[in-house]
């Protein structure tokens, strides 16, 4: 990637973090489709073909069971300055990063806090995996801080989007509730699939929220979700302790039950 790229330059670009195991991509079609949408609406050209041979060709002589592949679109080189070439072909590159534990296992319930970091307000951009993620930099960095697992941002409203790496959800009884992504936050491919069909198969009502602190505080229970942890409870925020939950256990299993099933396993 030479150092006019505007990626590199700009954050002019998209990405995905792509769950390998046993050679294959954990719910691709997901990937796909925000990763065109989020092209469409950056207007970068991209060909979804050469997505696939890109993903392909950085798969190539990975024997390990399980890795992350990590994606990067970006709108290319171009003059000096912010003005895009919008007939610009997009250039790929991937890498290849192996996993200390097995993605088919739960992560230990998690210790957060509340960030300081609020989330700035951008519908042009909320939504999309762009390559500029100085805001998640920077809350990771906070957490390290805190001696805590990670943390949790506020939009500028006041309510709770999202952890510094992965989407936010809430359990209250049979209700599954998650931030809406209009203003601010990550569509996450396993959101989507946790909402879309995880949560009807367990009878459950998954729902967009404003996540306000009475809905923290009086949740049964809180996790956090991304293409690598799959679903992580949360055991305590800030002075709130969750008590384990059998409804949270049963969707977490179920969850890793599907990503066997996906896996061949």
């Amino acid at each position: 990637m030479p150092v006019t790229d505007r990626a590199f330059l700009y954050g002019d670009g998209l990405f995905e973090t792509l769950l390998i195991i046993n050679g294959r991509v954990l719910w691709i079609d997901l990937h796909l489709h925000r990763l065109m949408n989020g092209a469409k609406r950056l207007r970068i050209n991209l060909d979804c073909r050469e997505v696939h041979e890109a993903i392909s060709s950085g798969l190539e002589g990975c024997a390990e069971p399980a890795g992350v592949l990590r994606l990067t679109v970006s709108r290319a080189s171009g003059k000096r300055g912010y003005a895009p070439n919008l007939q610009a072909r997009a250039q790929m590159v991937t890498s290849y990063h192996s996993l200390a534990k097995s993605p088919l296992d739960a992560l230990p319930p998690a210790v957060v806090a509340s960030s300081s970091i609020v989330m700035g307000h951008q519908p042009l951009l909320a939504g999309l995996k762009h390559c500029n993620r100085l805001e998640q930099v920077m809350a990771a960095a906070e957490a390290i801080d805190l001696g805590v697992d990670d943390v949790l941002l506020r939009n500028v409203s006041g309510a709770y989007q999202c952890s510094s790496n992965a989407n936010l959800f809430v359990l209250q009884g049979n209700r599954l509730l998650t931030a809406p992504c209009d203003g601010s936050g990550v569509l996450g491919t396993r959101r989507r699939f946790l909402m879309e069909t995880l949560a009807s198969k367990l009878s459950m009502d998954a729902e967009e929220k404003p996540l306000e602190s009475e809905d923290l505080l009086e949740a049964d229970g809180l996790f956090l979700s991304n293409s690598v942890m799959g679903v992580r409870t949360v055991s305590s925020w800030d002075e709130k302790t969750y008590k384990p939950s059998e409804r949270l256990r049963d969707l977490q299993q179920s969850y890793f039950w599907v990503v066997r099933q996906c896996c061949a396993i």
